[in-house]
């Protein structure tokens, strides 16, 4: 499966079952459409998705959480969208 639209449906999934924020849909999804604009950063697309991924809410409330929390994932679309 191309990597753009993988990041979408990881995406979408993430949104309905996991309260990816919807505020930061549009960022991602941005992101997933412009494959063009973006495939020099693949590398970080896919580090994006597995972020988008093990996402949650409550990410580092635990000793051994190795879930992902927002802040990681603005910092890699900063990365995505500067690069």
């Amino acid at each position: 499966m191309d990597p753009f639209e993988k990041l979408r449906i990881i995406a979408i999934r993430q949104n309905t079952t996991r309260e990816f924020p919807s505020w930061l849909m549009e960022d991602v999804l941005n992101i997933a459409d412009s494959p063009e604009k973006y495939w020099d950063s693949i590398h970080l697309v896919e580090k994006l998705i597995e972020q988008i991924n093990e996402y949650d809410p409550f990410a580092g409330a635990g000793c051994f959480d190795t879930s992902v929390g927002i802040e990681a994932i603005q910092a890699t679309i900063r990365k995505i969208t500067l690069h």
